[in-house]
């Protein structure tokens, strides 16, 4: 589950990352469930821990994630010398 919040700078008194922000917000979320029952006390750990970075995608991911269709002829450039062809008789 993702979720995202804002919350303004300077709500906080020092000053925090984004990544203190979200493993205070792990933490209490998970002590929270566990008061409630929502969650086992034995899940807490997977809850407070942080997920895997997420990988920034490139062109190229971009490019190879588009699907392979046409023929290669269908996407080639003319011929182009940038004037007209003069005919000689």
């Amino acid at each position: 589950m993702r979720i995202v919040m804002e919350i303004r700078e300077d709500a906080f008194r020092t000053p925090k990352t984004p990544r203190q922000v979200a493993e205070e917000m792990r933490q209490a979320a998970a002590v929270f469930w566990v008061a409630r029952g929502d969650v086992a006390p034995e899940a807490v750990n997977d809850i407070v821990a942080p997920s895997a970075p997420e990988k920034e995608e490139t062109l190229m991911d971009l490019l190879l994630s588009m699907p392979d269709v046409g023929e290669d002829a269908d996407f080639e450039r003319p011929l182009d010398y940038g004037r007209p062809t003069v005919e000689l008789d």
